[in-house]
């Protein structure tokens, strides 16, 4: 076999394993060791957020919206905390109970 066909092989064989393991990166980062280091979110963390809903008097407040009534809640990761998919959330948990002034009606 010639060399140029040994090292096309070896390219393709290691381009396809790579992307075999695009796939699995994500429970490197998203792991329960790595939820459990992450922060929660504080009072006025971002998008005038408050952890408990009925506190907020911001003018877009409407009584009974929560996170996890919010198309951007993720589910609950543990103790009523959990992930939002809102960008200016990624590094942080939030409340189930708080709300933002992104807050958007669940499907």
């Amino acid at each position: 076999m010639s060399d140029v066909n040994k090292s096309r092989r070896v390219f393709l064989r290691t381009a396809a394993l790579g992307v075999a393991a695009v796939p699995l990166a994500r429970f490197a980062t998203h792991s329960p060791a790595a939820r459990a280091e992450m922060p929660k979110a504080e009072d006025g963390h971002a998008l005038d957020y408050v952890n408990d809903a009925t506190t907020s008097d911001h003018s877009k407040y409407q009584e009974g919206q929560k996170c996890e009534g919010c198309a951007f809640w993720a589910g609950e990761e543990s103790d009523g905390w959990g992930k939002c998919r809102h960008p200016e959330f990624s590094d942080v948990l939030v409340n189930a109970n708080g709300w933002c002034n992104t807050w958007v009606p669940g499907g």
